[in-house]
Parts: C-alpha cells; structure tokens; sequence
C-alpha cells in the first residue's frame, strides 16, 4: 500500500543551526500572562493524563487534515495503546494552543521534550510548520531519547524532491545514525517500525 503524495505546507522554510535556534528560543519575550498561559496548558488536563505513566511518547510530526498527519496518527495510537510497561502518547496540539499563540508553542514543545521519556519523529518530508521541531530534537539534551520514523520513497527523484532542504537534512542525518533510526515505506512498515521504539 502506497502512502498517498500529499503536501504540507510552508515549504520554503529551513532550520537554523543549533545555537541559533536554542538562543531564539531563549531569547522569547514573553509578557506575564504568557508565562502563566505556559503554566496553565503544561499543568492542566493534558498534563494530568500523562502523569504516573513509566513511558511517555511525545510524537511529532505532520499535522492537520493531510495522509501525513493521519499515518502520524498510527504512530500516536499505537504507542498510546501500549500497557507493558504503562505508556502514554502526547502531540504538542493537544495541549490547546492556538495559532495566535505561535510564540508560545517552541516553550511547550521545549517543555514536553523534557516530560517525554520518548520522543518519536515521523517523518514524510521537510515541508510544513513542524520542520523546526526538527532542530529541538538535534539538541544534545533530547537527541538521546529521540527515535525518527522516515519515510523511504521508492523512486531517488522522489525522495530528493521530498527531503530537498540541506538544513533539515543535515539534522536527519545525524539523527538516523544508529539503531534508534527506522526507514519506512507504507502504512504497513511504519507499524513494524513503530514496534521497535521500546
């Protein structure tokens, strides 16, 4: 089963180096009620539900209404289902921010990062919004919990066209080094890869 071809969007966007995107993310200026909005999305509901659980799975990747999203999802569902030991899934969506709030979203991220026990990167391509995730998880501090789930396109055209963002590829492949890196090509195979995340 192919996966279908879908886009994300925002595709002319890359990532900064390391120190650039840890001084960015120090340097936010966030106003008082930002600090307590912050507070209040990473200690309400959300934050309870994964509380208490050995296994915390951060998943990230595609969102929105797209086939990426969607095989995001079966990576999300399977972790989440999983009992032995107690395991979790978390996105950074389901924590209520919305896109008015754009400053606020690399804070939580950057805090479920360090929540997370897992952090698990499915990856069809370097277009969309969540590519600057990317650049998070390359930190030392995360790149050791972090598992990447790349998709694998059967034609080389195809797969420069997808992966055609030297920045973000300098990150993946550092980050695909090692055996916490697993190559995917249909729905099938993701699922045999997300069975190897302990």
């Amino acid at each position: 089963m192919e996966p279908d071809g879908d886009d994300g969007v925002d595709s002319d966007r890359g990532l900064p180096a390391e120190d650039e995107l840890l001084t960015e993310l120090e340097g936010v200026s966030l106003t008082p009620s930002d600090h307590q909005r912050i507070k209040d999305l990473v200690n309400g509901p959300e934050m309870d539900r994964i509380r208490g659980h050995e296994r915390r799975y951060l998943v990230v990747g595609a969102g929105g209404e797209t086939g990426a999203a969607t095989r995001r999802g079966i990576v999300y569902d399977r972790l989440d289902a999983r009992s032995d030991p107690p395991a979790v899934a978390m996105q950074l969506e389901e924590f209520g921010l919305t896109p008015e709030e754009i400053e606020l979203w690399t804070r939580v991220f950057d805090i479920l990062c360090g929540r997370a026990t897992h952090i698990v990167a499915v990856i069809e391509d370097f277009d969309g919004g969540y590519v600057w995730e990317l650049g998070l998880l390359f930190a030392p501090a995360y790149r050791d919990k972090t598992w990447v789930l790349k998709r694998r396109y059967p034609a080389p055209a195809t797969e420069r066209e997808r992966y055609d963002n030297g920045m973000a590829a300098s990150y993946v492949e550092l980050l695909l080094t090692g055996d916490r890196a697993c190559e995917w090509h249909d729905a099938d195979e993701l699922r045999d890869a997300v069975d190897e995340i302990p």
